[in-house]
This record gives C-alpha cells, sequence and structure tokens, in this order.
C-alpha cells in the first residue's frame, strides 16, 4: 500500500502538527457533506425558487434534490475514475438543469435560480449536536479531522458558520488529489497524515453517514462509524458491518468515549 503524500498533502504536516510516536492519541476523520451539514437550506431554497413548477409535475423539493445530488455524486466520482477530475460544486451546478428534464419540468430555470440553490448549498447548516461531539472529542484527547468530497474553504466556513474551531491543517479535501470518494487513495493519503499525530491503526476511526464511504475507508484500515440520518439502512449485504453504530451525534460522541 503506498503511503507517499502528495506534494499538497505532505506540506500540511510539518506545519500543523507535532509528531508523538508512542502516544495513546486517537483520531477521527469525519464526513462533510450530508454527515456533519445537512441538506434542508438547499431543499428550501429549491422549494421556493422552483417548488410550484416541480409539484405540477409530481415532484417535491426533497426527492427532487436527492435526485439531483445523488447524481451529481455519481458524475463526480465517474468523472474522477476516467481522470477528468472536477470539483463536485461545479458539477452541482451545471447538472441543475438536467436533473429538471429528467423529472419532466420543462419550464425555464433561470440563472439566478440556480445561484440561489447553489448559495444555499454553500451555505449547510450543522447537524444537531455537531459542535457538541466535535468539543467532546476534543476535550477527551481525540485529535479531529475532516476527509470531503467538498472544497476545503467551503468546508471550513460551514465549520466557522456552526462554531466548530476547525484549523486547514485538519480539512482535507478531495481537491487536493484531483480523485472523488471512495477512491481508496483518498483515505490512504489520510492515514499518514492522522498517523503524524500518533495515531495507530486501532485507533483511527472514520464517521460518514453513506455506507460507500465507510467501505473505501475500512479498505484503507480505518475503523468506521455509521451515522443512520441520511441513508437509514446500511445496507450490511452490500457494504458489510461497521465497528459503531449512532443515530445522532450525541450517540456517537457517547460510543466513541466508552471505547
Amino acid at each position: 500500500m503506498n503511503h507517499e503524500l502528495p506534494v499538497e498533502m505532505s506540506s500540511l504536516i510539518p506545519n500543523a502538527l507535532p509528531t508523538r510516536r508512542g502516544s495513546e492519541t486517537k483520531s477521527i476523520c469525519f464526513d462533510v457533506l450530508g454527515t456533519c451539514f445537512g441538506f434542508e437550506a438547499a431543499i428550501n431554497t429549491i422549494d421556493v425558487r422552483l417548488g410550484l413548477q416541480l409539484k405540477s409535475v409530481g415532484v417535491d423539493p426533497k426527492t427532487f434534490f436527492f435526485a439531483w445530488f445523488y447524481a451529481a455524486q455519481r458524475d463526480f466520482t465517474y468523472t474522477s475514475i476516467v481522470g477528468s477530475y472536477m470539483p463536485i460544486a461545479q458539477i452541482l451546478q451545471d447538472t441543475i438543469r438536467r436533473a429538471c428534464r429528467i423529472v419532466d419540468f420543462t419550464g425555464d430555470v433561470s440563472d439566478d435560480d440556480v445561484s440561489a440553490i447553489m448559495n444555499a448549498v454553500m451555505s449547510l447548516e450543522a447537524r444537531p449536536g455537531l459542535k457538541e461531539c466535535y468539543n467532546g472529542l476534543k476535550d477527551a484527547g481525540w485529535d479531529v479531522y475532516v476527509v470531503t468530497n467538498g472544497g476545503k474553504e467551503t468546508s471550513l466556513g460551514y465549520c466557522e458558520k456552526a462554531g466548530v474551531q476547525l484549523d486547514q491543517y485538519h480539512c482535507l479535501s478531495c481537491d487536493d488529489l484531483k480523485k472523488a470518494k471512495p477512491d481508496v487513495e483518498i483515505y490512504e493519503h489520510a492515514s499518514p497524515i492522522v498517523a503524524a499525530a500518533g495515531c495507530t491503526g486501532q485507533q483511527r476511526y472514520f464517521v460518514a453517514a453513506h455506507a460507500w464511504d465507510l467501505l473505501g475507508a475500512g479498505k484503507a484500515g480505518f475503523k468506521t462509524a455509521y451515522l443512520d440520518f441520511e441513508e437509514h439502512d446500511p445496507v450490511t449485504d452490500v457494504f458489510g458491518e461497521f465497528d459503531v453504530y449512532a443515530s445522532t451525534f450525541v450517540e456517537l460522541l457517547e460510543k466513541l468515549r466508552a471505547l
């Protein structure tokens, strides 16, 4: 397994974290989109801007959002696989009108509509209990990271808005590698950054509300924690078993503290 860091990531370690070999540090990496931050703001904006037109073809804003977002996740991953990586925000912006056509909404979607929806996507709200979970883990001695398909600055903006004090060195974006999760290389490159803080494999956790994300993390040696508030069903026949299951960030914190 190749753990050599690209220039963008290897340059973070000396400036960010002292090496603490042999310590008892535990680390945890969180997915961002859908896990730490929910999509209600984007869904509500879709309702305001396009809701009546969508309902006229029998589609509610939440259904439309996830059809659009999941298709964009697919396109983000597939373009990455074939070597044509593009930031997920760009893919989301460029596929809104297509998503409308797919659900038989053929009315006008203005540039202002697209801009308003994308502004909402860039301003997601924290899931309940996120700040308490983050602070609780930090207080218990955990080193906390996020590893995201989204952009670094956008993710840091989400955290700042939520009162989560995350610095740039603890925010790892797929844009750094030009590869999309769940490419195992993303998790393999996160591992040595985490290891620089003195973590062993048994002390290294990855948290997501998406089973496919944890499948990739598990392949790279992370322990896995599944939050069920988006997918609701981890579909273990497809993705296998995870190490921790929780329905809220409060429950997750309790279970991690008990490890």
